[in-house]
């Protein structure tokens, strides 16, 4: 019998066991590096049937299938998905409920319904997809959401000369950008190069959007992600090297940005707003004279401003029409139950094995947290950089932001058959797995 088709048919038998349709292909392919090596070793030691001898080796293939079958399997993510399902339905009920009766309709039940049943779909086609399909065309997927966010932008509505579909678009480009650096891993300053250039034309993009805030996560998440590229040395330039490479970056996008914000008089404001009562302050003051009469349970008292007063009460600022209403209380409990879902998404992606996953773990982790930092500082009369708090407020950011969740999610799905593939620039290798014999 060929020598290919001994092991073949070996490794057909074993894959047959395997339910998982999605690990059959990476498992078959450890199997068949690990059966070459012992046909090699063999052979090297002078053997004459060197195939026959690894075949016999690994034992039947029908129990080392079975037992693969039974390590390696999904694994399920119902309770983080429940969690963020739970706080988007809360979230829109809480809008509806709180804002009935403005005149300016602030949030419509139907579009609030909508939108939760909209982001549950999302939420879990992005769970059940492939995460690692990111990672094999990171230049593709790079350049086509380039061109999606560009076309937003020029055939986008407009609300106050701001493409407002194309900041919800520009929301994924972390994600993007974290599958743009680790395809360019291992490429030595080349690929450091492309990696910092890469940041670059998204955020060109931000720029035309405007959105200041989506280029503040765009920055943040490129920034860590140098950091942790040089704790993995990524580049293969040494640890040392690729930490200073990492803090020019960070220094060089800091800059500009803080330029900005202190050119702008935007940090000043958001501290001090009665330095611009009627311009800048305007919305940190009414968002502080509401809150002045919340308590810890229960409706603020009757001689408070009326909430209606606060501009975008029943959207960027809807945590203040929470605790206005609400209360205090109310109010530490979602940010609350929010942070808890962060600080368990994190946990989960350090003790991640996958390079990859941990990229695109930490880019929807920054996306979110930050947006529900600058959500909660504005509700509470800091506004320096405003936005909708994630998962809360029925709209296209919970779409997607729950999106991002599921992709997140996605990630530890796969946990148990994550692999990131051999980098094209190095000599081929393999991973090699113990497999212990089944008699």
């Amino acid at each position: 019998m060929p020598e290919r088709k001994t092991i073949q048919s070996w490794l057909e038998t074993a894959a047959a066991q395997i339910r998982w349709r999605r690990a059959r292909p990476v498992l078959t392919r450890e199997l068949a590096q690990h059966l070459e090596d012992q046909r090699d070793a063999f052979a090297a030691e002078g053997q004459e049937n060197a195939e026959a001898l690894a075949v016999e080796e690994m034992g039947d293939p029908v129990a080392v299938g079975a037992e693969l079958d039974r390590v390696h399997r999904p694994d399920p993510q119902w309770g983080p998905l429940a969690a963020a399902l739970v706080l988007a339905a809360t979230g829109a009920v809480l809008r509806v409920w709180l804002t009935a009766g403005w005149s300016d309709r602030s949030a419509d039940p139907v579009r609030s319904s909508l939108a939760v049943i909209l982001g549950g779909i999302v939420l879990l086609t992005c769970y059940f997809l492939d995460f690692s399909a990111l990672g094999r065309r990171p230049g593709a997927l790079y350049l086509g959401s380039l061109a999606v966010c560009l076309a937003t932008v020029a055939w986008g509505p407009e609300i106050a000369n701001v493409a407002y579909a194309a900041r919800y678009a520009a929301l994924w480009l972390p994600a993007v950008y974290a599958c743009w650096a680790f395809g360019r891993r291992r490429s030595g300053w080349s690929g450091l190069a492309l990696t910092a250039a890469g940041i670059l034309p998204p955020a060109a993009v931000c720029l035309l959007i405007p959105d200041t805030f989506g280029l503040l996560a765009l920055l943040l998440t490129a920034a860590l992600l140098l950091f942790s590229a040089a704790g993995c040395d990524w580049f293969g330039l040494g640890r040392r090297k690729s930490a200073w490479a990492a803090l020019v970056f960070t220094a060089a996008a800091a800059a500009p940005m803080a330029a900005v914000f202190l050119r702008s008089r935007r940090l000043l404001v958001a501290l001090h707003p009665e330095l611009d009562p009627l311009g800048g302050g305007y919305s940190a003051l009414a968002i502080r004279r509401a809150l002045s009469a919340a308590r810890a349970l229960g409706e603020g008292a009757e001689t408070a401003p009326p909430i209606q007063a606060v501009p975008n009460a029943g959207s960027d600022a809807f945590l203040t029409t929470l605790i206005c209403k609400l209360g205090w209380l109310p109010f530490l409990a979602v940010v609350l139950t929010f942070a808890l879902l962060m600080a368990w998404l994190l946990h989960r992606r350090a003790r991640h094995q996958s390079q990859l996953g941990r990229a695109v773990v930490l880019a929807a982790a920054v996306a979110l947290c930050l947006q529900a930092l600058c959500s909660a500082a504005w509700s509470l009369g800091f506004t320096l950089l405003g936005g909708t708090f994630p998962l809360l407020v029925g709209n296209w950011n919970t779409v997607m932001d729950l999106g991002l969740l599921g992709l997140a999610l996605s990630v530890f799905r796969e946990e148990r058959i994550a692999r990131d593939a051999p980098c094209s620039a190095l000599p081929r290798w393999r991973v090699k797995v113990t497999i212990q014999r089944v008699s």
